[in-house]
């Protein structure tokens, strides 16, 4: 991942799962970071290691993304220090396992500003500023489960279908730019997603359940390549291929067998 090197890359959702693989990742290869998520202990001791370990520039700047304000005061302060982002990678997610009706509005609400919007106004920020200097390198995190629809996660394989247009589009918009745009499409990896979620994994869940290096180390090859989507792992990529051609209603069945 040579063109990466000496450039600067802004990853949100740092503080855990696939945020912190993304940061080693890309410090091995050279990368400046700035890491973002709520929890600043968690981001301060990332630094400290990252700093430890690699000749690389590493600032930390919390951020609660559902918070529009709390997002325009992260730019701000980039802009203040004179940081220039040349990768985006739109890490942070938040899933919930719950009936639709059941779930309360302002839980749901939070989830969609999260997974859409903010990832949407990021995007937008920084692919701007992109565009015009002719280069820049966008990973927008969606997810195996917006490929297909799944009771009990409706509202969020619903976001993760928004992401995967978002960056499908993006990619054909930017790229004669010399904007690469890539969308990365995990299943079931094991990070705090489903503590988040409340989500109690069965067996063939959680045997299906991979390992976040491996999928954070697929995105950034696919990235680098300016691949449209990467789908880590063989299973994976024959449940989206299965979404495309099996009936809805067996699909269904099946995503209720597993999650």
């Amino acid at each position: 991942m040579k063109r990466f090197s000496g450039k600067t890359a802004l990853i949100t959702g740092a503080s855990s799962g696939m945020g912190k693989d993304y940061a080693r990742l890309l410090a091995a290869a050279g990368a400046h970071l700035v890491l973002t998520a709520r929890r600043e202990d968690r981001l301060v001791s990332l630094r400290d290691t990252l700093l430890a370990e690699f000749s690389v520039d590493v600032l930390v700047l919390p951020c609660d993304l559902m918070d529009p304000l709390s997002r325009q005061a992260m730019l701000d302060a980039l802009d203040g220090r004179g940081v220039k982002v040349d990768i985006l990678i739109n890490n942070a997610g938040l899933g919930l396992q719950e009936p639709f009706v059941a779930m309360p509005w302002d839980h749901l609400q939070g989830m969609m500003d999260v997974d859409m919007t903010a990832l949407t106004h990021l995007t937008h920020h920084f692919a701007t500023r992109m565009q015009a200097q002719g280069e820049g390198y966008v990973l927008l995190v969606a997810s195996v489960a917006g490929h297909m629809a799944i009771p009990g996660y409706a509202g969020y394989s619903a976001c993760k279908h928004y992401v995967r247009a978002l960056g499908y589009a993006l990619n054909g918009e930017l790229r004669p730019a010399g904007v690469r745009v890539t969308v990365v499409s995990p299943g079931a990896t094991e990070t705090e997603f489903f503590d988040v979620a409340g989500h109690q994994r069965n067996l063939l869940a959680k045997l299906l359940t991979g390992k976040s290096e491996a999928v954070a180390w697929s995105a950034l090859k696919g990235l680098h390549r300016g691949r449209r989507e990467v789908v880590p792992g063989l299973i994976n990529w024959l449940a989206t291929l299965s979404a495309r051609l099996l009936p809805y209603t067996l699909m269904r069945r099946i995503m209720e067998i597993i999650f």
